[in-house]
């Protein structure tokens, strides 16, 4: 393992560690809510900085992993993206986000799928 995938997976792995220690979820100060709820509101640049983290880390895992096209590269980049959106998402209760990242994560494995039967031919 070289030192751009060991930096790839530091920086992967930092993304999901910093949504799981600290959720890009607080809680707004709001009137009482008659059903009790809480009100809260997402920190936008914390999750931009998860996700950027999550994003930067899998595409430099990618670049190095040597892949026979550019279509299992896309594919794989969309998986590891997709399910790092989706811990990030899932973990925060941000329903959103847990669903953008399981499509992004099923077409990422489509495409992966595809590129690979396209190269063995």
């Amino acid at each position: 393992m070289n030192g751009k995938k060991v930096v790839g997976l530091m920086v992967y792995l930092l993304g999901i560690g910093l949504g799981i220690a600290k959720p890009p979820v607080e809680r707004l100060a709001c009137m009482k809510v008659p059903s009790g709820e809480v009100c809260t509101g997402v920190n936008t640049p914390l999750l931009l900085i998860e996700l950027g983290l999550v994003a930067v880390g899998a595409l430099l895992l990618g670049l190095d992993h040597g892949f026979k096209n550019d279509q299992e590269l896309n594919g794989w980049l969309g998986v590891s993206t997709g399910l790092g959106f989706a811990i990030i998402g899932g973990y925060a209760r941000i329903t959103e986000l847990l669903l953008f990242g399981v499509a992004l994560a099923t077409i990422g494995l489509l495409v992966y799928k595809v590129g690979r039967a396209g190269h063995a031919r």
